[in-house]
């Protein structure tokens, strides 16, 4: 397992500086799609907390939360609730979901960031432990889908993050190896698949576990999607300090 030196979120001036080095060789980055990709507070936290009070349970706090995402669902209330049957909670959750697609949001930064790598050539997919359903609805809903590759969802593999399986789905649907792709997301699950994939590593500080996501060790650390373009030396509106 290969850890390089981490970047802090980089400030702008530093982000032009950076997008002025020479290009890396990744062609391919991996997306996690809640906290990653879309600004999904209000849709997966209040899931939860309806959820919970739905059973008599009161929601502990979201912070508290935050640290839970990223395995399957049924996994988050096997923790949340050991006693009960996760199968009808999570049919709960997604009946609450589906009728919210509207609370999702891709951050501000996110189809600029994703329109400036496919005009470098490089290819852009979406890797969640969320229903195919589920997901593909709310990229479609948030303009993302196009911008896309395809997405692995958890019912491609046997095993989700954080077990490599799904990454090594998605290169080989690229036709790529590990070394000509990164993984991008905002939990230990995101990084430790990445890392069990050999891929390298950046951690989101912006999504669902914050600054947190340190103490997975990704190799990078960002604190804005578009600084992803610094990384792998593409020139974008975000480089340029450009809005949306």
């Amino acid at each position: 397992m290969k850890h390089a030196t981490f970047t802090r979120p980089l400030p702008l001036s530093l982000r032009r500086q950076r997008c002025s080095l020479g290009r890396h060789p990744w062609t391919a980055v991996l997306f996690d799609v809640d906290g990653t990709l879309l600004d999904s507070t209000e849709f997966v936290f209040g899931a939860i907390e309806h959820t919970l009070r739905s059973v008599g349970r009161s929601p502990p706090a979201r912070t508290s939360l935050g640290q839970l995402l990223g395995p399957p669902l049924a996994d988050c209330y096997r923790r949340l609730a050991p006693e009960l049957d996760p199968v009808p909670l999570c049919g709960i959750h997604r009946a609450w979901q589906v009728e919210r697609l509207s609370l999702l949001r891709p951050f501000a930064n996110t189809k600029p960031t994703l329109r400036a790598l496919r005009a470098a050539g490089i290819r852009c997919a979406a890797v969640t432990a969320r229903s195919r359903v589920s997901s593909g609805a709310s990229l479609r809903a948030t303009g993302l889908a196009d911008l896309l590759a395809f997405v692995i969802s958890a019912e491609d593999t046997a095993r989700t993050k954080p077990h490599p399986d799904p990454l090594w789905l998605a290169l080989g649907r690229l036709g790529m190896s590990a070394e000509q792709a990164m993984m991008v997301g905002d939990t230990a699950a995101d990084i430790q698949a990445g890392q069990a994939a050999g891929l390298t590593t950046v951690g989101a500080g912006y999504g669902f576990m914050g600054a947190a996501i340190q103490a997975s060790r990704p190799d990078y650390l960002i604190g804005d999607i578009g600084e992803v373009l610094a990384i792998v030396g593409v020139v974008g509106e975000n480089c340029r300090g450009g809005e949306p």
